[in-house]
């Protein structure tokens, strides 16, 4: 279910000339029905609900619908709290929200959700067990650290993320 509701996204997100020819050739597709089909092995799968819903975030996030990603990000990261990539898609799924509350003049929103995607950066370098499993990704949390400040106007902050990316081994 999780590989025909993946063919079924991919191929209704094609650009409408490729998708004339797909179509021609016997390709059909539709991005409603395939996230539906990833939405009903989330709920119902025995034995792929996870992995549904990690492929899931990958296409909420390119959908922009932040609120779903932080749910399951949330929920997958509770189930495995060793798994620092969750808890970064978390921070960065929180400051796409705050970008989108800024467009909508939400400030306070935005606030709230900015302190939300800090507050999970430094958790996530603070976090023994993150630090012993991502000793090697250290530079790239601190990389998207440092773009979540800049994108905040935290401008010095950023600064010393994106320095302390570079000291990393």
């Amino acid at each position: 279910q999780i590989t025909i509701g993946l063919y079924e996204y991919v191929v209704g997100s094609l650009p409408l000339p490729v998708k004339i020819i797909a179509g021609a050739t016997g390709f059909r597709g539709s991005k409603k029905r395939g996230l539906s089909l990833l939405e009903q092995v989330a709920k119902e799968g025995r034995w792929s609900q996870d992995d549904a819903k990690t492929v899931l975030v990958l296409l909420y996030t390119r959908e922009k619908r932040f609120a779903d990603v932080l749910k399951l990000t949330r929920e997958l990261s509770a189930k495995y709290p060793r798994n620092y990539l969750l808890r970064l898609e978390t921070a960065d799924a929180l400051v796409s929200l705050a970008g989108v509350k800024r467009k909508e003049n939400d400030v306070p929103g935005a606030v709230q959700a900015e302190k939300e995607a800090f507050a999970t950066f430094d958790e996530l370098l603070r976090d023994r067990n993150v630090r012993d499993s991502a000793a090697r990704a250290l530079d790239l949390i601190h990389f998207k650290y440092g773009e979540a400040l800049l994108m905040a106007g935290y401008h010095d902050r950023a600064a010393k993320e994106f320095m302390l990316a570079t000291r990393v081994d």
